[in-house]
């Protein structure tokens, strides 16, 4: 407990004299370098954990989560078959279906780039957890193609318009081979939110894919997307142990790397971040030292005056804790409220400096993710006080060990 005189002194050293101005300036900065130290931890952990979550499920709502290939012969890849064995097995199942993958090239007028060609059902097609409008499904048919809004967008294409595809597969004619042209009305265009897949992805009807990709290898599968994405290596054993000529990947050893890193990244920045709290805590080591030599007389009369060499250390400490306790609970307050504004922030500094941040590009999504995570905040809070903690012991026990006689000395 702190008693009423120790309190007065604490109050009295914290709210220092103009004369004292510079120790005001050295706990300011402390203060404010606690303060934007976890804030900033805060707001690169929440950006950092809205972006693999974000990505997480936007890939898993995009991609499959377990693809069946055949070895040999496509013929293998029985739909019906696995349907059957995955209900008797009773796997909570979203949807199964087979689709034709392949490649592509359009030319924008001025370059030409390579697109993502996927041949599907409509009924499967409608299932997609990115189609918004079930209605423009109507007019998916033979000769027609879905494609990405950013494809739409580079091409300045509408509705009805037609869209040329050129085929890796060739054609011989009297000028030699020449790469295979196909022409689709466009139907609609889709948003998924990832950037990567709106930019590459056309969807055209299973016929018309399997006709695009003539004498491509592998270039149909089966999809498996499951209710509980986390239960792949499970289900990917049982349909091994059925299916022996069939070859199966799931979405974790497709995407491992990438997830895998994110991780580590996410850990080195929290590394690096927290030398921010470090030096800040230095400052308060430095304010204090500072404090304990200006007020090196009055330690040595409350010596004098039988003030316990434990109160001495209690002031003291308690004085830098306070500025790290204030320190971190206003940089929380900071950090909060900047990162669940974060994605205005940014729309308002692009549009401000005419700068783009966050280009969808090359990190994948069309806006700036941010998750706040109540452990992390905890963790990070916990982390600052306890570092602001070791920091204040030094400079108390520093006090507590002056001589009152070499403090009153000249006096």
């Amino acid at each position: 407990m702190v008693s009423s005189s120790e309190f007065l002194i604490i109050k009295r050293y914290l709210f220092s004299k103009k004369k004292e101005s510079f120790l005001k300036f050295i706990s300011f900065f402390a203060f404010l370098g606690i303060a934007l130290g976890v804030a900033t931890l805060i707001i690169v952990m929440s950006v950092m954990n809205g972006f693999r979550v974000e990505l997480f499920e936007k890939i898993l709502k995009f991609n499959p989560h377990i693809s069946v290939y055949s070895y040999t012969n496509e013929n293998d890849l029985d739909l019906n078959a696995i349907k059957k064995f995955l209900e008797k097995e009773k796997f909570q199942i979203k949807n199964v279906k087979k689709i034709v993958n392949s490649q592509g090239l359009i030319s924008d007028g001025k370059n030409t780039f390579g697109v993502v060609i996927i041949g599907i059902e409509k009924q499967d097609l409608a299932n997609e957890d990115f189609v918004k409008n079930k209605n423009t499904l109507s007019d998916f048919k033979k000769g027609s193609a879905i494609v990405g809004s950013a494809i739409a967008n580079r091409l300045n294409l509408n509705s009805k318009e037609k869209i040329n595809i050129l085929s890796p597969t060739t054609t011989t004619t009297p000028f030699g081979n020449i790469p295979k042209s196909f022409n689709y009305n466009i139907v609609s265009s889709f948003q998924s939110g990832i950037h990567e897949f709106d930019a590459n992805y056309i969807f055209l009807t299973f016929e018309d894919a399997l006709e695009f990709a003539k004498n491509q290898k592998n270039k149909i599968s089966i999809n498996i997307q499951l209710k509980e994405p986390q239960s792949v290596t499970l289900i990917k054993n049982k349909l091994i142990s059925e299916f022996k000529n069939l070859f199966f990947s799931t979405w974790i050893e497709n995407n491992k790397t990438f997830f895998d890193a994110l991780i580590v990244e996410r850990n080195v920045m929290f590394i690096i971040l927290t030398l921010i709290i470090l030096v800040a805590a230095f400052n308060i080591i430095t304010g204090l030292t500072i404090l304990v030599k200006n007020k090196t007389r009055d330690i040595a009369i409350f010596n004098s005056l039988g003030m316990l060499r434990g109160s001495i250390i209690k002031i003291f400490f308690i004085i830098g804790s306070i500025i790290g306790i204030v320190g971190t609970f206003f940089g929380v307050f900071l950090g909060v409220i900047f990162s669940y504004y974060i994605e205005n922030i940014r729309q308002f500094i692009s549009y401000v400096f005419n700068i783009k941040i966050f280009p969808p590009e090359i990190y994948f999504l069309s806006k700036l993710p941010s998750l706040i995570d109540i452990k992390s905040i905890l963790f990070i809070s916990f982390f600052s006080i306890l570092i602001t903690f070791i920091a204040s012991i030094f400079p108390a026990l520093k006090a507590s060990k002056l001589d009152p006689v070499k403090g009153l000395k000249y006096d």
